[in-house]
């Protein structure tokens, strides 16, 4: 365990001049995720919600995932006595269904289309003793992704940061990044218009706990972009060779083509990962 604690956050930042040439950018740079230990930028919160619940000797966590979170977070739980339980839609591809059943204690299947779930039904499908202390831990935690506003200020000074949106956990917790260090810089985050299955399937979701913070910073300048299929998928063709990313991922470089960047501007693209599944 110590050592998957060692490789946490600290991930690379590379400059691309390709796309500094062909858009007429002063700085492009990737913030690339994808060396945390699960190939996730979804190990830096789990790592740490790990060591509080092991902390406190809670017995289960349980979380609605895709794949990335719930592997990312059974893969620190797997060597100790707190277990995680998967939700998943019965929709997801088997072999992530598969996947998640070899490192998760539990993987649950349900219909999650148009049904939004709350914490105490998580914790309730969880539950095999009445006195077991579960957390429910789908969203919360982004003050976990702060660091990541510490390390790209430590190589560059941008002027704007493109974050993948799903549920907004990402966006959130880079823009208390921001207020905390007093920058200037503009989050943009890139979404889906599809909340059910779309391809970039990370950034699908039908609820979020963040919606009115997330329609606040839009009003402070920070828009949010949402895709359509097509353009996830046109975007991950053109950028899947750029650094090793999912579609899910892929999508903030839909930003060059979305939004009216200066040629006097940095611009640094989170690369949230491609999960090890």
């Amino acid at each position: 365990m110590a050592n998957r604690q060692t490789k946490i956050g600290n991930t690379p930042i590379f400059e691309v001049k390709n796309i500094e040439e062909q858009y007429g950018l002063k700085g492009a740079f990737v913030k690339d995720e994808s060396k945390n230990p699960s190939g996730t930028i979804k190990d830096r919160r789990n790592y740490n919600i790990f060591q509080e619940a092991h902390r406190l000797r809670v017995d289960k966590l349980v979380l609605i995932t895709s794949g990335n979170n719930g592997y990312s977070l059974a893969q620190f739980t797997k060597h100790s006595s707190v277990k995680v339980v998967c939700i998943v839609s019965k929709d997801l591809p088997d072999e992530i269904k598969n996947a998640l059943r070899q490192v998760a204690y539990q993987v649950i299947e349900l219909n999650l289309d148009h049904k939004i779930m709350r914490p105490e039904e998580l914790i309730a499908f969880a539950r095999e003793k009445e006195d077991e202390v579960i957390w429910e831990v789908t969203n919360g935690y982004d003050e976990y992704y702060t660091p990541i506003i510490d390390e790209v200020f430590l190589e560059t000074e941008p002027d704007y940061i493109i974050v993948p949106v799903g549920s907004g956990g990402i966006f959130m917790g880079l823009m208390q990044g921001i207020e905390r260090k007093n920058k200037h810089a503009k989050i943009i985050g890139i979404g889906v218009q599809n909340t059910i299955l779309s391809f970039a399937d990370k950034l699908s979701t039908p609820w979020t706990p963040y919606t009115k913070a997330l329609e606040h910073y839009q009003q402070l300048g920070n828009p949010i972009y949402h895709l359509t299929e097509s353009e996830v998928k046109n975007i991950y063709n053109l950028f899947k060779n750029v650094v090793t990313c999912e579609p899910s991922s892929s999508v903030v470089f839909a930003a060059l083509q979305k939004h009216k960047f200066n040629q006097s501007d940095t611009v640094v693209f989170l690369n949230s990962g491609k999960a090890l599944i």
